[in-house]
């Protein structure tokens, strides 16, 4: 007589050779995400640099954190501040999340899309107004220049730049060489490069 797969496992013979059997393995569960070390909040006077980043596990705790930094935990009648009150804001900066807040320094402000100062002339600047992060330094526009571009694989902006000088240098190129030679490194312009944009600066001289 032929057994079903069902008759056979709840038959005798299958519990004698039970201990035989592959077992099957449980699925495991995927491990849970873990939480960064820390959350990052910042925040400080509005349209003023004073802004501080703070470890807190809501915007509340962020919020008590700022006000007390800057002495704006109570006034002088005994009530809270508000930020409101004390004319500053708060932001997540979750770029930030898992540093301490003593390890933050001008590069994260900017990664994070907050502002921070150039570090060649200490301007304030912003991501937002185009300050970038060079080899861990922040430079401003005004400041970036085109082998700082090229060093942030950013070939087409270099070569923007590059092309605007020649035209506006008529194509000389040794006016070109020597405006360049001011604040570039010019062993990272390949005669590749400096070609291709010569030849498309000449088409608009």
């Amino acid at each position: 007589m032929m057994l079903s797969r069902r008759a056979f496992l709840t038959s005798s013979a299958a519990l004698a050779i039970a201990p035989a059997l592959p077992s099957i393995a449980a699925p495991v569960a995927a491990p849970a995400e873990a939480a960064p070390a820390t959350t990052i909040w910042v925040g400080g006077h509005d349209g003023e640099f004073d802004w501080r980043p703070f470890d807190a596990t809501s915007r509340e705790d962020a919020a008590r954190q700022l006000l007390a930094y800057h002495g704006r935990d109570i006034d002088l009648d005994g009530r809270p501040y508000t930020l409101e009150d004390a004319c500053m804001s708060l932001e997540r900066a979750h770029k930030m999340d898992g540093l301490q807040v003593d390890e933050i320094r001008s590069h994260h402000w900017i990664r994070a899309g907050f502002g921070s100062f150039c570090e060649r002339c200490d301007s304030e600047c912003f991501a937002f107004d185009g300050a970038r992060v060079i080899s861990g330094e922040v430079v401003c526009q005004e400041c970036v220049t085109i082998t700082d571009l090229l060093a942030d694989g950013d070939d087409d902006d270099a070569q923007e730049r590059l092309v605007e000088i020649m035209i506006d240098e008529e194509c000389d190129e040794g006016a070109v060489f020597s405006i360049l030679v001011r604040d570039n490194d010019m062993s990272v312009i390949t005669p590749e490069f400096w070609i291709k944009c010569l030849g498309e600066a000449r088409m608009y001289t």
